[in-house]
């Protein structure tokens, strides 16, 4: 099975990462930021020259992340069950100056097991459907709700910085995810 994984907050803990940086850079508390329900469009739209912002900060952030809990464990597991993953990324040359690049270092030197990187995906369900993808695991419930309406099985993975949607199975753990995928394929 070909198994699409989004970065952000679905492999790392991103959006925690980068609003202390957004905190500290802005000269916001963290309380004020968090009171505002911040997500990536709200700090785009609010946030005085926020592209630059991002295209200085974001490479870094990326390096920092920390890896959401038993990731690479599960992703090994799944690999070894015989499925292929790919990586479908929104990370863009707008935020980061080597999208690819940055990725692929991140992923390599944590350890991620991935057949595929796509990086600069605009469009995630069209990638799913040039890469065959079976299950599409992604946070953000815009891109998931547009891969499942291509009819591809999709797991939105929850945190706290995305909204909970309608009709789309959201899931808190790999662990979780990894139970979804076996009972899915046995």
């Amino acid at each position: 099975m070909n198994i699409g994984i989004d970065i952000d907050d679905t492999i790392t803990y991103t959006y925690q990462t980068l609003l202390p940086m957004v905190s500290l850079k802005y000269g916001m508390s963290m309380d004020k930021l968090m009171n505002q329900k911040p997500t990536y469009k709200m700090l785009h739209n609010t946030l005085p020259n926020y592209k630059d912002f991002a295209i200085t900060h974001f490479p870094k952030m990326a390096k920092i992340a920390p890896l959401r809990e038993n990731v690479v464990e599960i992703l090994n597991k799944l690999k070894k069950d015989g499925h292929r993953i790919i990586i479908i990324s929104a990370r863009n040359y707008d935020e980061y100056p080597d999208p690819y690049n940055t990725s692929l270092e991140y992923l390599q030197r944590n350890g991620i097991p991935f057949d595929k990187l796509i990086v600069n995906a605009k469009d995630k369900a069209k990638e799913c459907l040039l890469e065959n993808i079976d299950v599409f695991i992604d946070d953000n419930a815009k891109n998931c709700k547009a891969v499942q309406s291509r009819g591809i099985t999709t797991i939105q993975m929850a945190n706290d910085f995305t909204d909970v949607s309608k009709g789309l199975e959201r899931l808190n753990s790999w662990e979780e995810i990894y139970k979804k995928i076996c009972d899915m394929y046995v």
